[in-house]
Formats: structure tokens, sequence, C-alpha cells
């Protein structure tokens, strides 16, 4: 490897801190750069929440973690294409009724697209992250393959689906292979002071996890668009409720429903044109089928007379299925045993074993 110069993404959080390390120790040239991606002053959330992405403070923690290390870190500024490409993404897919994963939108767009640039502008042949997956070249199929990482608990394969050949090809996930509490341990005995930081649940421009409250602060006219609407049943009729604004719910929702059911009931669809919400009983959310578009194949296309397996969801365990595609760009997955709650918008992402075959946007 003639260049091993690499530019880490340093979050501020342990993980990406650990992969920093890593690195250097390993003999790269390690460059630390955290992303500058949105601002509580324009979205709002902040509620006392310092410690959350894109404040102060992660940007103090991700340089002294770098001035320990003994790398140049720099902050990056990508405001204007994340409100771009994930904010108003986030926004219109909830007003059409469905239920965004900016993550996948932010790790495809942010991460393997404009912070490659980033690194081609500072001569870095590589850049790297601290997310718990792996990639190994497949020298017989000269292709590179993206696999689960060591922590089955931690894995977030499920969110990288939309990377190219080229991002693989320039990407090292160092702590992969390794577990969350090896990697605790490793920045314990470092002395890092990240060590011991809680990790961060919730989507990162959502601090205060209100997302009820971020799109009523951040829709113009949010409150002329959207009133309360009609709740139907299983059948379609009417019930004598009304739901508070159906962007305000998402497919396998159990609470803000209301009582007096003789059995807890779920949101079964949403339908924005409307303005309605059919809810039903757990045992009407199961199906056997989904429709997945916008597919992305890391390694090559899938054989459908293969067998495989898909998650429709990051906390969901992945169950075995067959593919039927419907055209080049939709695929029917057909499932061995019953799914929960398939919710437009969300990712679904196919497995072979432990490799990421690829994945999509669930459409039905």
């Amino acid at each position: 490897m003639k260049n091993k110069r690499v530019l880490v993404g340093m979050s501020g959080g342990v993980d990406s801190s650990v992969a920093a390390y890593l690195l250097k120790d390993q003999g790269y040239e390690v460059i630390g750069a955290t992303m500058n991606l949105w601002s509580y002053e324009e979205y709002g959330g902040n509620n006392e929440n310092e410690k959350c992405c894109c404040s102060i403070e992660i940007f103090n923690d991700a340089r002294a973690i770098a001035a320990e290390i003994g790398i140049p870190h720099y902050v990056i500024n990508f405001r204007e294409e994340f409100k771009r490409v994930v904010i108003d993404n986030f926004i219109a897919e909830y007003m059409n009724g469905r239920t965004p994963n900016p993550c996948v939108i932010c790790n495809t767009v942010i991460k393997w697209v404009e912070l490659l640039k980033k690194a081609d502008e500072m001569n870095c042949t590589y850049i790297a992250t601290g997310h718990y997956a792996t990639i190994r070249y497949n020298e017989p199929a000269s292709l590179y393959e993206l696999y689960r990482g060591k922590d089955t608990k931690k894995d977030q394969s499920y969110f990288l689906y939309g990377m190219t050949q080229k991002a693989l090809s320039r990407t090292l996930f160092p702590i992969g292979y390794f577990t969350k509490e090896e990697v605790r341990a490793i920045a314990k005995k470092l002395g890092l002071k990240t060590a011991e930081k809680k990790e961060s649940m919730e989507i990162c421009f959502i601090p205060d996890n209100d997302y009820r409250r971020f799109l009523k602060e951040n829709i113009e006219d949010f409150g002329r668009l959207i009133k309360p609407g009609k709740m139907l049943d299983s059948n379609g009729m009417y019930l004598k409720r009304e739901h508070e604004g159906f962007p305000f719910y998402t497919i396998g929702q159990r609470k803000g429903l209301g009582g007096g059911f003789p059995e807890p009931m779920y949101v079964k669809s949403v339908d924005a044109k409307s303005n309605t919400i059919s809810i039903g009983k757990e045992s009407e959310l199961y199906g056997m089928e989904v429709l997945v578009s916008e597919l992305n194949w890391l390694s090559g296309k899938p054989d459908e007379k293969e067998k495989y397996s898909a998650k429709i969801r990051f906390n969901s365990k992945d169950k075995q299925c067959n593919l039927k595609f419907i055209n080049d760009n939709i695929v029917k997955i057909i499932f061995d045993e019953p799914v929960f709650a398939v919710t437009p918008g969300q990712s679904c992402v196919i497995y072979k074993d432990d490799m990421v075959i690829g994945g999509g946007v669930i459409t039905e």
C-alpha cells in the first residue's frame, strides 16, 4: 500500500476515537475530520442536550481526542448538503405519509460521496469511520464485499447498503473486528476521555427525539397543511375518533391512538392524500411479501434461484426469503415467515449469510 493517508470521520464518540487510534497504530497517516451538519439555532430541539451531534462539546471532544492521539483535526461544513439531501427528504417523506430512514441517506450521500470528495481534496486515499461492519476483497471476483461486524448486537451494516464499489474500495472500518466492550477497553487503556461516553440513540438533528416538534417547527404553514383526520378500522369503516395529523403516525405504532379498544390496536396504514389512518389488531399487520425499489447491489445483482435473508428495519432480525425481480429497479421479497409492520420509506436490506448483498426502499 503506497499511500496510507486516511481521513477519519470523528463524531466525538468512543467508536470513531478508537478507529482513529487503531489506524495510526497500524501505520496510517491519519487526519481527523468532524462534520458540521446542522445547527440548533435553525432546527431547534437542543433542550440543554449539548452533548449531541454538531454541538460545541462534540467538536471539542473530537479535537481533544485528535490531540491525544497526535493527529491533525478539522471541522468540515456540510450543512448545505445535509439539508438538501437528508433533512429535505426527511420532511418530504413524512408529508407523503411515509417513514424515512435518514441515517441510510446520510451514509450513502454525505459520508460516501461528499466526505470522499473532501478526502480527494486532502490527498487521502481512504476514509474511515467508527461503524461496526467489515469490508473484504474477493480476489477471484475482483469485487469488494461488505459484511456484518463482529459485534452482532452493534452491527451497523444495515445502514451501509447504499455504498458503491468505489466507496468500498476506499473505506476502512477498523473497529468492525471488535466488540463494543473491546472498543471501550482500548479507549480506557489509552485514557481517552470518550471511553465511558454514552451512545446517542436519537436522530442526530432531532436530539430531543421529538420528531413531531421538528415537523411542526420546520414545515412552512404546517398548521394550515396538516389537520386532524379520520381513523378507519380494518374494514374501512370510520371510527368515532380523529387522529392528530397523518405525519404523526407510522405503521406499527401503538401509542397515541386513544383507549377504549377491546385489545391493543396498531397503525396499519397512513394515507396522506385523504388524511386518514387505518388501525388494526397486531395479527393484521403481518405480511409475507415486501416490494422494494431504489435498489443498490454492492457486489453484483443477486440470483433469484438463491436463498437469502432480509430485514425490514434496523432493530429487527433478518428472516429467510426469496427474491423475484419485477424489473431492474423493483424486487419483491418473499419471506418464509411473516414479518411485522412493513413500513414504506424504511429500508429493506438483503444478506447472504453475513454478507450484505444490497437493498432498497420499501414501497409497500
